[in-house]
């Protein structure tokens, strides 16, 4: 049984974390829904979160671990045990010739930033994907020019049993929305270096001015979401295959499918997380009877369901 009261006590004694109980997910998360976590906690430096992760690891307490909460859809009951949020206060940036060092919190968008302006060219796909470079090596993040696989180094890590290690470029194993971590989540990126190439300042800002109005005109940035809601099916686009199944537009009470991009799934900041979930359900078993096609979710379901989640791939 988790004593939730202890594990507070202990934890509250780590320097630079932030600590609560109770606390609602809701305003952490992208889609603005979720229940309480136990116990939450947010590291302002590398060193809080490796203290909180060890001492979680020996307490074999439940952890959860979050970047920005992106891509991921919190359950109505919450989170049991410990949720552990990457914050951009966890977000040191560093550049030493045409390499740039950034912790896990860091704020893709901070770190596109930072390269164009030191004339370091490589991460300006990253400036139009709202997350944490932890999420995004995990996921092997990628958008119009770009994907992580493309220019990570090296990261550093927690294994399983709570130790430091490097892991290579070649060693992430980067696959299509997928890498190293998802075959070992027990393991969690502290920070990663990312080789760039020098570059003009103004044509890397050109290309992230480029990539934001891109996003501007296709995406639904008006309504809470999580991006895209599905993984892209071998030999089709997901988004067409929504829309072309009559749901583009598609509203299940305060969720549904945006009619601006028919690839996210929306509410309109009266849903509820279960109400989201349905729609997930909708969208998934209309485009399999359509067209026998299985769209599986690039969103991530965290938390104390008691609802059936959708249909997900081995990774």
């Amino acid at each position: 049984m988790f004593d939730k009261k202890r594990a507070f006590n202990k934890l509250k004694r780590i320097k630079d974390l932030n600590i609560a109980e109770d606390m609602s997910m809701a305003p952490f998360s992208n889609f603005k829904l979720g229940g309480p976590a136990d116990i939450y906690i947010r590291p302002q430096t590398e060193k809080a979160f490796v203290a909180a992760i060890q001492l979680i690891r020996q307490e074999d307490w439940k952890l959860t671990v979050l970047g920005l909460a992106t891509n991921v859809l919190i359950s109505d009951l919450g989170i049991r045990g410990i949720v552990c949020q990457l914050s951009p206060e966890m977000a040191g940036i560093n550049i030493l010739d045409n390499e740039l060092t950034a912790s896990a919190g860091a704020r893709l968008s901070d770190l596109a930033a930072k390269g164009a302006a030191a004339g370091l060219a490589g991460l300006a796909f990253s400036s139009g994907i709202p997350g944490s470079v932890g999420g995004a090596v995990v996921m092997n993040a990628g958008a119009y020019t770009g994907k992580m696989a493309d220019i990570v180094l090296r990261s550093q890590y927690l294994d399983a049993e709570g130790q430091v290690r490097t892991l290579e470029a070649t060693e992430h194993n980067f696959n299509y929305r997928g890498s190293f971590f998802n075959d070992n989540t027990d393991c969690f990126v502290i920070n990663t270096t990312f080789k760039l190439q020098p570059a003009p300042a103004q044509d890397i800002y050109d290309e992230m001015s480029d990539i934001a109005l891109r996003r501007y005109k296709s995406q639904p940035l008006n309504y809470p979401s999580a991006g895209s809601a599905f993984k892209r099916p071998p030999g089709h686009f997901a988004g067409k295959l929504i829309s072309d199944s009559g749901l583009k537009g598609f509203w299940h009470g305060h969720a549904g499918v945006s009619g601006k991009h028919a690839g996210f799934i929306i509410q309109d900041g009266k849903s509820n997380a279960s109400e989201v979930l349905e729609v997930f359900h909708i969208v998934q078993n209309k485009v399999y009877e359509n067209f026998d096609v299985m769209l599986y979710p690039e969103v991530k379901f965290i938390g104390d369901w008691q609802e059936e989640l959708p249909q997900r791939n081995s990774d």
